[in-house]
């Protein structure tokens, strides 16, 4: 069985759509990291600032505590959005199940 023209596009329309947040997320790591480098070398801090040996970077270890507060409100707009039709479709259209 092959697929139409439509499920196609369809197909690398979701394709692209999925890889633009994933590289979406990616610099949003990078950003948050420059951010932690920036506020390291206002504060004179060193940026390999580490209270053990498992532990990170203090810029690395910023760029992870944004992250994870980014991600908490980005989970609470899109519980946000969940009232809205027009986002239902949308992530039906993506298969997420959100």
């Amino acid at each position: 069985m092959y697929l139409s023209f439509e499920d196609l596009i369809l197909c690398i329309l979701k394709a692209l759509i999925l890889t633009f947040i994933i590289f979406g997320l990616g610099l949003l790591v990078g950003f948050d990291y420059h951010l932690g480098v920036v506020y390291c070398n206002l504060m004179n801090i060193p940026k390999d600032l580490a209270l053990s040996m498992v532990s990170p970077g203090m810029a690395i270890n910023i760029g992870i505590l944004l992250f994870v507060f980014e991600m908490i409100g980005l989970h609470f707009i899109v519980k946000l959005f969940k009232k809205f039709n027009m986002f239902n479709n949308f992530c039906e259209f993506l298969s997420l199940d959100y």
